[in-house]
């Protein structure tokens, strides 16, 4: 049986995931088949002189920022590719949200030459070094969730943060049609999907006497650090705040706790990111007002076929994403400039909550 890794305090308990939430033992995604990818196994002796990095063994690795629900769903992803493929990949979080630990996990992965890395950057900017250095040590690497745009990294994948963002507040100057003071909240700023949500939010209603009364209270994704950042803002603005905005997955639950305990829903309106098991149900009762969902369960699926796709190419990106292309094309999803893939988000309110929930019990999926 396959196991989350969760590093720190220097211990690390090291392995596969499959033992996930809400994990659906009929779906096709969730048969747990090991194998290695058949092409990564050619002559090399034919193969031509590699362009970029291409990797050790046959293992493909995922690193994300932390531990949250909202991996679950990445880590059916990462089960359902390789069940897809017969690839072998695991997953690897950080017990903790520090830069540190993940540079452990990262120095781990290239000390037992994996065949890829793609990593989820704590802070865009430390890490950009450690990225440069597995790729000079030829594993390549590429950033899924929030990137590390300075770095050599060879592709990101996931949403676009700051059109997110934008999206998150266009639809929040429906809420507020005569303009509100808002409260964010948020994990950590140095994250680059953190500051380009907040960038975009803040530009969408810039013009719509909307404003942030603060910056955004940061909780280095500790959620009972979260809970009190919302309890603390309520102290201090109290009357003033007509909003909430949760910028990370385990904020929007955090809101509604604090919210709740200060009988404050009928004063306030709840605008959040992604879909944890309890802002999918907050929404369904009417706690939420807004919810932007990504697609998690393909940042994991896609990562991997992605450095896969890597390997196969000799090293060579953009046959990579050639190769990947017309999969992505009947997902819907964007390449922009070459090497950034937008897999895009879903705006779910209270009127389509119902059949978004729906669709996503169909899907054996409990969070996203």
């Amino acid at each position: 049986m396959n196991k989350r890794t969760f590093i720190g305090g220097g211990l690390a308990l090291i392995g596969l995931t499959s033992l996930l939430y809400g994990c659906d033992p009929n779906k096709k995604g969730e048969q747990k088949t090991e194998g290695t990818d058949k092409t990564a196994e050619t002559k090399t002796e034919q193969t031509p002189k590699p362009t970029a990095p291409t990797g050790g063994g046959g293992k493909y690795r995922i690193i994300t920022n932390g531990i949250s629900p909202f991996w679950d769903a990445m880590g059916k992803g990462v089960d359902a590719v390789k069940t897809e493929t017969g690839l072998d990949a695991d997953w690897q979080a950080p017990s903790k949200s520090e830069h540190n630990l993940q540079v452990a996990l990262i120095k781990d992965a290239a000390a037992q030459q994996v065949a890829g890395i793609a990593v989820s950057p704590i802070e865009a900017e430390a890490l950009s070094m450690v990225i440069d250095e597995t790729m000079k040590s030829g594993i390549p690497v590429i950033t899924f969730d929030s990137d590390a745009p300075k770095s050599k990294r060879l592709a990101y994948l996931g949403t676009n943060n700051y059109d997110a963002g934008r999206m998150a507040g266009e639809a929040a100057a429906k809420l507020f049609p005569n303009g509100g003071k808002l409260v964010a909240f948020v994990g950590n700023m140095g994250a680059q999907n953190a500051r380009d949500r907040y960038q975009g939010f803040a530009d969408a209603v810039k013009d719509k006497k909307i404003e942030f009364l603060q910056t955004p209270f940061e909780d280095n994704k500790d959620k009972q650090r979260a809970i009190s950042n919302v309890n603390d803002a309520i102290t201090k603005y109290g009357d003033k705040i007509n909003g909430f905005v949760g910028l990370y997955s385990y904020n929007g639950p955090a809101i509604v706790t604090a919210v709740k305990q200060a009988n404050l829903r009928s004063k306030v309106k709840v605008v959040c990111f992604d879909g944890e098991p309890a802002t999918l149900q907050n929404i369904g009762e009417g706690n939420v007002d807004v919810m932007i969902v990504q697609k998690p369960f393909e940042f994991g699926r896609l990562s991997i076929k992605l450095l896969s796709e890597i390997k196969k190419a000799n090293g060579d990106i953009k046959k990579a994403i050639e190769a990947l292309k017309p999969e992505l094309d009947r997902l819907g999803m964007k390449v922009k400039d070459g090497n950034i893939i937008d897999t895009g988000v879903t705006i779910v309110t209270p009127e389509n909550a119902k059949a978004f929930l729906e669709d996503l019990k169909k899907k054996g999926q409990t969070s996203t």
